[in-house]
């Protein structure tokens, strides 16, 4: 069956906080790269009126825009995830820019059933001992039962290591099982334009630090 023909099994959930162009970019083109109109959720967490006015001159049909009071991105992935009802869910950064398809090629692993989460490069995490290759955070893709299992982000991590934790988590769910917890989906035609969001944040040492503390006490024992 075409791809035309089917419906979405996955919802895309694109934080946003000010800079507008960034989102509007990231989704004009994921629409010219890809034939299926995959759901979008643009959650915007906290930004300038002018900045709301500009992302509703997108006029996707297919893009919902929920906008909320500043809470802190992790708490806004939450509350984006918990408005949604397929199978699968993509958490993009809004600095990105696609190239060509690759929504299909990332959900492969999951639909078959080889990983709980898949994304489009790995990194290393050096704050753990010993380090440990993770997935990358500007882009990965969950099945929507495991994220519900796992709970979803923890909130008390405002903003940095939220998606490591997640991903710890989701290693313990699947350790007594054969099924590898993510696995990487190279070569996708998807590009990341690196940090375009969180460094405009005034407060973001004080946030990366008091993050890093929570992280760490909890998985310097625990890993």
């Amino acid at each position: 069956m075409s791809s035309l023909l089917r419906l979405p099994t996955t919802t895309i959930i694109i934080p946003q906080y000010n800079q507008p162009e960034l989102t509007i970019h990231a989704i004009q083109s994921l629409r010219k790269s890809d034939p299926l109109r995959w759901p979008i959720v643009v959650v915007d967490n906290g930004s300038s009126p002018e900045s709301l006015r500009q992302l509703h001159t997108l006029g996707d049909p297919d893009t919902e825009i929920l906008s909320l009071p500043r809470q802190g991105l992790t708490a806004a992935w939450n509350v984006a995830a918990s408005r949604c009802n397929t199978s699968h869910l993509i958490f993009l950064n809004n600095d990105t820019h696609s190239q060509g398809p690759w929504i299909e090629s990332l959900l492969a692993p999951l639909s078959a059933g080889l990983a709980g989460m898949a994304g489009v490069e790995s990194r290393r995490e050096r704050h753990l001992t010993p380090a440990i290759d993770l997935l990358a955070g500007w882009c990965f893709a969950v099945r929507t039962e495991i994220f519900r299992a796992v709970r979803g982000f923890d909130e008390a991590l405002n903003l940095y290591f939220s998606d490591t934790d997640f991903q710890l988590r989701i290693r313990d769910h699947y350790w007594a099982t054969a099924i590898p917890p993510w696995t990487v989906v190279a070569g996708l035609p998807i590009t990341h334009l690196s940090h375009r969001t969180a460094h405009q944040l005034p407060n973001r040492q004080a946030m990366w630090t008091a993050d890093r503390a929570r992280f760490l006490a909890r998985w310097r024992r625990n890993h």
